[in-house]
């Protein structure tokens, strides 16, 4: 990697007619946008989501239940992999004493809890959790379809995205008995799918976009309660897709921003004011943006556009929250995730 650019991992699909073979690398040059793709740093099938802490990077196979799906670590100095009881593993996350680890499960609607170790490896499944229900939408809401499992940062919490039965589920964590029990189950707009959530660094305030409605909701902490407080169109005036995806929070927490599939945009959006301003959109420079992410200073946005197999960078304006393209672009089988590089091993 060339000193001074920019580092990031992508999750991919592999199957066909995708050339991926796991997970990618890229770096991002960090005067011009140039993206410059490099080794594979590991071959395994559908490592759809990543994340990473000091100890390493961790992801997972996303199939189904009978391929056995696979809860996958890369360490410093080890690997390790342990079986997921679920179909479809979607999403992951690790809570901040790096002590748990969520998986989420599309395809079951279960979330799998795994105990790590002192040095960050997987070592025992330590539970399930499962909330039953069902939403109207027949074609997609027949079941539970658990898309993101969040831990709070400051508070012993976990957050489950359910897009199959229209709730935030919070399970308060028994940290000393290593338990997790549902503690709010909130429930949103009948048939907005919602996918997935980011937070305010105060941890007070929920950005949840549902992907069925295409719409941005805003959700607030009073006392230990959540609540919805509004809900409003990604893309204002544009018919709805129902294949909105990823958000993101710029790091000053001034802006925020949306992929919307279908339409091949990303929804920006002001925070100055008490709800979200709508101020644009832009064009990703592909096709099915499943995924983006926002560098840590702030300066650039990286789009997965996972149908056209490529990645493409935009400079960002750090005072407006506006987006304009670098005029670069790599080739990377199906793309779907992207996680910037934190230095650790």
């Amino acid at each position: 990697m060339t000193t001074g650019n920019l580092h990031f991992y992508l999750g991919t699909y592999t199957d066909q007619p995708s050339i991926s073979e796991g997970v990618a690398q890229l770096e991002l040059n960090s005067e011009t946008g140039e993206l410059i793709p490099f080794n594979e740093l590991a071959v395994l099938a559908n490592p759809s989501y990543l994340t990473q802490t000091a100890r390493g990077l961790y992801t997972f196979n996303e199939v189904v239940q009978s391929q056995a799906p696979q809860l996958v670590w890369l360490g410093c100095h080890d690997t390790a992999q342990i079986e997921i009881t679920g179909d479809y593993p979607c999403h992951l996350d690790i809570d901040r004493e790096q002590r748990f680890c969520a998986v989420a499960n599309y395809g079951s609607g279960n979330t799998s809890i795994f105990k790590l170790d002192d040095t960050g490896k997987p070592i025992g499944k330590l539970t399930e959790l499962f909330v039953d229900g069902s939403g109207p939408n027949q074609a997609r809401q027949t079941a539970p379809h658990a898309h993101q499992a969040t831990f709070l940062r400051h508070s012993p919490y976990l957050l489950v995205v359910d897009l199959g039965t229209d709730r935030l589920n919070i399970f308060a964590i028994d940290r000393q008995n290593e338990t997790f029990r549902l503690y709010q189950s909130l429930a949103l707009p009948p048939g907005c799918g919602p996918r997935h959530l980011v937070l305010t660094q105060a941890e007070d305030r929920i950005y949840l976009v549902a992907e069925l409605f295409e719409t941005l909701m805003v959700i607030e902490r009073r006392g230990e309660q959540w609540h919805l407080c509004s809900q409003q169109p990604l893309l204002p005036g544009e018919s709805n897709g129902e294949a909105a995806s990823a958000i993101r929070l710029s790091p000053d927490e001034r802006f925020l921003y949306v992929s919307c599939r279908r339409q091949n945009k990303i929804a920006i959006f002001a925070l100055s004011h008490a709800q979200p301003e709508w101020i644009g959109a832009v064009d990703t420079g592909g096709q099915f943006p499943r995924d983006f992410v926002l560098s840590r200073d702030g300066k650039w946005l990286l789009v997965a556009n996972q149908h056209s197999h490529n990645v493409v960078s935009f400079r960002r304006d750090r005072q407006t929250g506006l987006l304009s393209p670098s005029g670069f672009s790599c080739q990377v089988g199906s793309p779907v995730c992207l996680l910037e590089h934190q230095g650790a091993c």
